[in-house]
């Protein structure tokens, strides 16, 4: 039977500078259980993310696009075209025109700017619960982790049935290796907005997979590819190599990370993404 690579952890930080998430993929340790004592953190996405990226992997997509009063949220939620929500039209014109400025901020990586904005749009609409989680994003880009939780709280707080403020609570209890917490928040994103929840599926995985409740953690991490056709969380499919790594399955290790190269050939991490599949195509060669 073939036995997992015993290896460090791969991956490198990518997009340090705007990075919130600090979930750790370690490929190929040889126990579960030490990676729950020394997981280093890692950011896995930017803070401004792009959503425009050619679908290359997952099923074919449903005519939906992301919804421009989130366009510049990472844990926007694709919706079918003409949707608005009752809360979105609550919001007035002035607060929106802050939550903008602030998107155009974030995206030209003006941290500082940014928060003024958004802290602006919710100084202007206390129930403004995008822009409560875009303040916890933009805190959390920088750092200030305990602030950006208050934020994510507030937005929850404003619009319990808003399910991105979950995932923002749910990122950050991740970054604390807080697993069990994680995965309450990241099913509650999901019980309020099942379709195209990418990052309700993607903490779910990650979570399952630190409590060691391997299936689980395999079907959340195939139904986020399925449904990642922009590749915002390329990083799912190291994560699956990951899963399959704990359960001995080298073939399928091999494919995760020659999808990774498929999607992200450029990534900081490729080279020792490479190094590593390089590895495991020796040892299933023997």
């Amino acid at each position: 039977m073939s036995v997992p690579v015993t290896l460090g952890p791969l991956l490198a930080p990518i997009a340090r500078g705007l990075a919130l998430c600090a979930l750790a993929v370690l490929l190929f340790t040889p126990t579960l259980a030490a990676q729950h004592d020394n997981t280093p953190g890692w950011p896995l996405h930017s803070s401004a993310p792009d959503h425009a990226v050619p679908d290359a992997t997952g099923a074919m997509p449903p005519v939906v696009v992301p919804d421009a009063e989130e366009s510049c949220l990472l844990w926007s939620i694709d919706k079918m075209p003409g949707t608005v929500s009752a809360a979105d039209l609550k919001v007035p014109g002035k607060a929106k025109a802050e939550y903008h400025k602030a998107c155009s901020d974030l995206k030209d990586k003006k941290l500082a700017s940014a928060e003024d904005h958004v802290r602006k749009a919710v100084q202007i609409y206390p129930q403004y619960a995008a822009a409560w989680a875009l303040l916890g994003q933009v805190l959390a880009a920088g750092d200030h982790v305990d602030e950006a939780r208050d934020a994510c709280s507030q937005a929850s707080g404003a619009d319990a049935g808003y399910a991105p403020a979950y995932l923002c609570l749910a990122d950050i209890a991740a970054q604390n290796n807080d697993w069990h917490l994680t995965l309450n928040l990241a099913d509650r994103s999901l019980a309020l907005a099942p379709q195209q929840n990418i990052y309700g599926h993607f903490y779910s995985a990650v979570a399952q997979f630190h409590l060691e409740q391997l299936p689980e953690a395999q079907n959340d991490a195939l139904k986020t590819i399925n449904d990642d056709h922009s590749h915002r969380l390329p990083q799912v499919r190291l994560l699956l190599a990951q899963i399959y790594g704990a359960q001995h399955d080298l073939y399928g290790v091999s494919v995760e990370l020659r999808a990774y190269l498929k999607a992200v050939p450029n990534a900081p991490d490729a080279d020792a993404v490479r190094k590593r599949l390089a590895e495991v195509e020796t040892q299933i060669s023997k």
